[in-house]
């Protein structure tokens, strides 16, 4: 079956996790082996009706101490293989702050705090969308112009800060500002045109944010290119709900606003920390970070009430105490007991009492989602219990929502939003563990037509290249952040120039020609920097900064099988105004059988080495039909192709000709590699034969 390319995902991993990952998995080996040896003792003495000896009873007991510390050690090493830092994040806010302050002309420092707080890598992408939209309402309508900063007895520069922090359960995300703060009078005025408030009903910050958080509703009478069409906190909320979260601020007149987005901490894959409860005969699994408490209730001490039904007191309040079989719609509960066993659970302050039959021990449990095909409104899926019994997940958001409802009250949501019916909380459908998806589409988009290539090779080097690229941009992000901070250091520039000259090749081997050209533009600018022939400027830096937003944007959705090879017309003309007109240079085609290959320093250092080491180097000759590829494209693959087998000494015509697209379907290879002679030749002439069109090969020894 296809994979889709955007469903692949790849992540860099610490040596030392994967170290510990092999001593566990040793560890698990070793106790299955033992429980082998118990379970085969067992089968024994039932067999002669013998009484199980104490020692094999100790024994078990140890292998199921043992077996449950390797499972939790397992958990809590994939949490943290999964997890990384906020840097990456840091790097793309700081340029987005820097680019809305270019736009909107305002002076801004932008503070970020947290770098080191580790999120589950699933949510870091999610989180920046929610976060880019705050940033731009901090900038756009929190902080005022350097003019009325100045009449405010403000300093001119504007301070936006970012806080990141984590707690037992949750990740919080706060974004400040040090501007006028938000209108809350205003949002009054359009909560009461609206129809939503009454003039003299009270009018709070969360009311604020209910109406804030309502599509096309804004404040700004102008619209900028930056905000002001009244999308963007309702983006916001929506996201971050999505993953489970809440959204808070708090807003001082002429200081400031204070955005929080709470988000739960992602737990490993498909792994749950859970309260194990029995309810008739039926047994659920609740997220131990929805449970508040565990009590027993005399039954003469609930409460009953006309309109609400039964009700117990907790912590001086009374809270509304349902059946959590009846909630399910799996019958009522039969007990007559004078004991009433209560489960207290809570999601986003809405807190309620489930009448339960009986509490086990919390555990680990492996969940199986539902299907598409099956959806159970408070319920997320299935689990295997001790004993092999059958238990439910809960889904305590929907379970909550679905127990007020039965009583005839609003669901979770406060405020329920507009063009949407109802405020019952949908239960999300979770694609069933290993379920098999449709073959994916041939991805026209980002892999270009073939050609001679085979579509599997052309999308597995697309990946790779762009995996190498991903990589690259932590390095390029701080070299060009500590330029900023320190221009004429030339360590800074020259490190950012290798990355940017790297990421080029990398474009134009997976066939991004256009993409190519955008950042040879960039590595232009940065080049004459770099030789002395241009200071380094602000101009300058807009550049550099917009080629690195301009990567992440090809690697971002080619990830996801939607790149198509744009360029970035406003990097190409912002280049062209400081670059001098290069006049165009007309290139005679290379005579690729006559001519030599011209090694550099480096490369005759390199062959004499190998030479002194007795591994040969080879001379390749092939002539190839590049079919609608671009011939230089698959000369890149020729050559990534010799890069994987030995080392490559030089080229004809040059690498650089090559990536400049002067190439015209014969290339000329002189490299050196370990393998035996008669192999490699066979193994060379197939593969040029059959992925690039080769239509000659020839292969001679290289003294």
């Amino acid at each position: 079956m296809t994979e889709k390319h955007g469903q692949a995902e790849n992540m860099l991993v610490k040596l030392a996790n994967l170290d510990q990952l092999l001593t566990l998995a040793g560890e698990v080996i070793i106790t299955s082996s033992n429980l082998d040896l118990t379970y085969k003792h067992l089968q024994q003495l039932h067999d002669k009706k013998t009484p199980v000896a104490r020692e094999t009873v100790e024994g078990a007991k140890d292998l199921a101490s043992t077996s449950a510390i390797i499972s939790s050690n397992l958990h809590h090493l994939v949490q943290a293989i999964r997890t990384v830092d906020l840097t990456d994040l840091s790097f793309r806010t700081r340029r987005l702050v820097r680019d809305i302050a270019r736009k909107t002309g305002k002076r801004v420092r932008f503070e970020f705090e947290g770098e080191s707080t580790t999120v589950d890598k699933t949510i870091v992408e999610k989180l920046y969308d929610p976060i880019s939209h705050q940033l731009r309402n901090a900038i756009d309508h929190g902080i005022e112009d350097t003019l009325t900063r100045q009449r405010a007895g403000k300093p001119e520069e504007g301070v936006v800060s970012l806080r990141a922090s984590n707690s037992e359960n949750e990740t919080f995300i706060e974004i400040e500002d040090d501007g006028k703060g938000v209108d809350i009078q205003a949002l009054r005025q359009k909560a009461i045109a609206m129809g939503i408030i009454k003039q003299e009903d009270p009018f709070t910050e969360d009311d604020a944010l209910e109406i804030m958080c309502m599509p096309g509703v804004s404040t700004t009478a102008a619209v900028s290119e930056v905000s002001g069409r009244g999308v963007g906190m309702d983006v916001v909320r929506e996201q971050i709900t999505g993953m489970g979260g809440i959204v808070t601020f708090r807003s001082t007149p002429g200081k400031g606003s204070l955005f929080t987005f709470r988000v739960p901490l992602i737990s490993a894959v498909n792994i749950l920390d859970a309260l194990v409860v029995r309810s008739g005969n039926f047994f659920f699994a609740f997220p131990i970070n929805s449970v508040v408490t565990t009590i027993s209730v005399e039954r003469k001490d609930l409460h009953t009430s006309m309109q609400k039904g039964e009700m117990i007191e907790y912590l001086g309040h009374l809270l509304p105490l349902y059946s959590l079989n009846e909630v399910i719609d799996k019958g009522p509960l039969e007990d007559t007991s004078g004991l009433v066993q209560v489960l207290v659970v809570d999601h986003k302050g809405f807190t309620i009492a489930l009448k339960i039959s009986e509490f086990f021990s919390p555990q680990k449990l492996v969940i199986i989602p539902f299907n598409g095909a099956l959806t159970v409104n408070g319920l997320s899926g299935t689990t295997i219990l001790g004993g092999r019994k059958l238990g439910f997940i809960v889904d305590v958001p929907s379970l909550i929502d679905r127990a007020i409802g039965k009583r005839g009250v609003r669901g979770l949501r406060k405020t329920p939003e507009i063009g949407k019916k109802g405020a019952s909380a949908a239960t999300v459908k979770i694609p069933e563990a290993g379920e098999q998806r449709a073959p994916a589409e041939t991805e026209t988009a980002s892999l270009g037509d073939t050609g001679g290539i085979r579509a599997e090779d052309a999308a597995a080097a697309t990946q790779e290249f762009i995996v190498e690229i991903e990589k690259l941009m932590p390095a390029l992000n701080e070299a060009l952040f500590a330029l900023e901070s320190d221009t004429g250091n030339t360590e800074h520039i020259n490190k950012a120039f290798r990355m940017y000259h790297t990421i080029k090749g990398n474009f134009i081997m997976i066939g991004f020609a256009k993409g190519g050209a955008t950042i040879h533009s960039v590595e232009s600018v940065l080049d004459r920097v770099r030789g002395g022939k241009m200071q380094m400027s602000a101009e300058v830096m807009d550049i550099l900064m917009d080629g690195v937003a301009y990567i992440e944007e090809v690697v971002r959705t080619s990830k996801a099988g939607q790149w198509a090879d744009q360029p970035s017309t406003a990097i190409l003309e912002a280049s062209a105004k400081i670059l001098p007109e290069e006049k165009p240079q007309i290139r005679r085609e290379t005579d690729v059988t006559a001519e030599t290959v011209q090694l550099s320093h480096e490369a005759w250092y390199r062959a004499n080495k190998y030479k002194k080491e007795m591994i040969p180097a080879y001379m390749a000759y092939i002539e190839f039909d590049a079919g609608k590829q671009p011939a230089f494209l698959v000369a890149c693959l020729i050559y990534k192709r010799f890069t994987e087998i030995g080392d490559v000494l030089g080229t004809v015509p040059p690498l650089e000709d090559i990536e400049k697209g002067y190439m015209y379907g014969k290339l000329k290879v002189l490299f050196a590699s370990p393998v035996e002679p008669g192999l490699l030749e066979e193994s060379l002439v197939r593969i040029l034969t059959r992925h690039y069109g080769a239509q000659a090969v020839k292969f001679s020894r290289f003294e």
